[in-house]
């Protein structure tokens, strides 16, 4: 039985050692930042192209722009316990072609590489 208990107390304590921290406040911050630049582009109707040209160089297509203009937008909380990215919720207010109102919730993947990458979360 104590040979048991050594096991597991070991496997845990291994587990909890190998665990990735979350992204600083500073990453946080910067994500947010570029995340707003981004959506702020789009509502403005400015070339995807131009994000690439800022001091923190930002990757963003979305083919929502394709289709939708953005109106306006909220940003959630943001959840920064992956590693590789992280994860904004946003509430998108959109209007399609025809002039018709939508509002999406969506949840934008943010990656702290250089330049910064941002992409919707195909699973949200």
């Amino acid at each position: 039985m104590n040979a048991l208990r050594i096991i597991v107390i070991g496997m845990a304590t291994l587990v909890a050692g190998c665990s990735q921290k979350k992204h600083s406040t500073a990453d946080v911050e910067r994500g947010q930042k570029a995340l707003s630049a981004a959506l702020d582009s789009w509502k403005n109707n400015e070339p995807a192209d131009r994000l690439k040209t800022l001091a923190d160089p930002v990757e963003y297509t979305d083919e929502l722009r394709l289709s939708h203009r953005l109106v306006d937008y909220t940003v959630g909380k943001p959840d920064p316990a992956d590693p590789e990215v992280i994860r904004y919720p946003v509430t998108l207010k959109l209007q399609d072609r025809k002039g018709k109102a939508v509002s999406r919730d969506v949840v934008f993947m943010v990656a702290m590489k250089s330049p910064i990458v941002i992409a919707r979360d195909p699973y949200e």
